[in-house]
């Protein structure tokens, strides 16, 4: 999935979807579809979740769609979450369009670009704090932030793309100055040891 195409297509296709989520966001910070490096969803991330989803659900609340993940915590980069504990968030959107019965279907669905989820898979979430009136979140750089460990390699629905530029390597190691220049999948435990260098948490 290309990161440009896919930001054209919400702009186009999710425009009503998205100004409805531009009132419910965490921030309108949170809404501005522009590239973000591994640093800068580092340091506006609340919480940087590592675990396995195990339940993904969808519903209304207040007439407003979202879709429920619970996520079992192996890690949180920022120290905030035990492993074990549970981490359960609501994002805009259904999981897909719905029928209302009474001949209508619901298109509400959770917009093009933004993260989707998949029950038993592992990943790594880079959350934004919770809305103050809705609470609903979703992930920093929207699908840019959410990322899935396959093998021990660690990968965004973008293949990576865009995360590694503009950082500074002047303080990084030799392994994880590596792993800057390589393209697609990347060590998992090397990608965690860079979040923790950014977050100020060592891992």
């Amino acid at each position: 999935m290309k990161l440009r195409s896919a930001f054209t297509k919400l702009s186009c296709a999710s425009a009503f979807a998205l100004g409805t989520m531009m009132t419910l966001s965490p921030a309108a910070n949170a809404m501005k579809l522009k590239q973000q490096n591994l640093q800068q969803m580092t340091v506006e991330s609340q919480s940087i979740i590592a675990g396995q989803v195990v339940s993904v659900t969808d519903g209304f609340e207040s007439n407003r769609p979202y879709t429920e993940v619970t996520i079992e915590v192996s890690s949180d980069a920022k120290g905030k979450h035990k492993e074990g504990s549970t981490y359960t968030f609501r994002q805009f959107g259904l999981i897909k369009p719905r029928s209302m019965g009474n001949g209508k279907v619901y298109l509400g669905a959770t917009p093009e670009g933004f993260s989707k989820w998949r029950e038993g898979e592992q990943v790594i979430a880079f959350m934004y704090k919770p809305a103050s009136i809705t609470g609903f979140q979703t992930t920093v750089g929207l699908a840019q932030g959410k990322f899935v460990v396959r093998n021990g390699k660690v990968e965004n629905s973008f293949a990576n793309q865009g995360i590694f530029e503009g950082i500074n390597t002047s303080k990084l190691s030799t392994e994880q100055q590596n792993l800057l220049t390589t393209p697609g999948a990347v060590d998992v435990g090397v990608f965690m040891d860079l979040v923790g260098k950014f977050s100020g948490v060592q891992q």
